[in-house]
């Protein structure tokens, strides 16, 4: 099982970059997108987009908004969907970022690193 670290992400709303913070988020490859508390989401002026269905850790399902966003990590960027989450929400970072940042998870050394492209067939001119 990967042990739980922390990576410094920079968050903005996708249509406001110049308004940014630094966030300290859980990686956690298990949740498909990126969840933001609601006093940073606010502060940041993100706004939902459309609403999706969710399932916890523990099995229960929730409804939850989505909204655009920027994040950055490493000198990359990406836009996302991020989940706008309540305020005892934990920040997280998960798989859809970490993709659009073209990152991976690297479980032994609990760090980031850039992850290969493939591709399903050949290609040809």
């Amino acid at each position: 099982m990967m042990g739980v670290f922390r990576v410094r992400v920079r968050v903005a709303s996708a249509t406001d970059e110049s308004n940014s913070r630094d966030v300290d988020m859980v990686v956690d490859t298990g949740a498909t997108y990126t969840v933001l508390p609601k006093a940073l989401w606010r502060e940041l002026g993100i706004v939902p987009i459309r609403r999706v269905r969710a399932r916890l850790a523990n099995g229960r399902f929730v409804s939850r908004d989505l909204g655009d966003a920027g994040v950055a990590y490493g000198g990359r960027s990406t836009r996302t969907w991020v989940v706008l989450g309540e305020e005892e929400d934990v920040p997280l970072l998960g798989a859809y970022s970490l993709e659009g940042l073209g990152l991976e998870v690297d479980p032994i050394n609990q760090e980031l690193r850039t992850a290969d492209v493939y591709l399903l067939a050949e290609l040809t001119a």
